[in-house]
This record gives C-alpha cells, structure tokens and sequence, in this order.
C-alpha cells in the first residue's frame, strides 16, 4: 500500500469538504482510479475528461501509476472574468 496526498480545488473542494487529505492506495494506482473512487465518494460531478492532474508539482496523464508519497493535485476547470 502507499500512502499519498491529495489535493481539491473549487468544486472539488467543497463537495469534499475538506482541501487536501492523505489516502491509501495500492502502489501503481493510476491517478484516474484515484479520482473515480474519490468521485464516488464525494459525488464529484465532473468526468476525467474535465479535469487536469499534477503529480508532485508536474501536470502528469491521468493514466500515470502513483507511488507512496506522491502528492496529486485535481484541477477542475476555472472560470475568470
């Protein structure tokens, strides 16, 4: 198992009330799993096609195999004005 953070913004972040967390997963987790198992468990609406992630600082592909410690951050979409 490997241990990792994760991070929410905007949406993400309030439906799962709470900005970051740590999870356990199993080492080699694509960073997709990791978001459809929190998705089921917050109700996020958005699919994988909507969001970006960032592996320990660097936009990553969704597919990319997690290992203990990384840090994933999920990027919904942004509105600006």
């Amino acid at each position: 198992m490997a241990t990792i953070k994760v991070t929410y913004f905007a949406v993400l972040k309030d439906l799962a009330g709470k900005s970051h967390e740590e999870l356990e997963v199993a080492d080699g987790t694509s960073a997709a799993k990791v978001y459809s198992i929190l998705a089921e468990r917050y109700g996020f609406p958005l699919a994988l096609a909507d969001i970006r992630v960032a592996v320990n600082d660097d936009f990553a592909s969704i597919d990319n195999g997690i290992k203990a410690h990384d840090h994933l951050v999920f990027i919904p979409p942004v509105a600006g004005g």
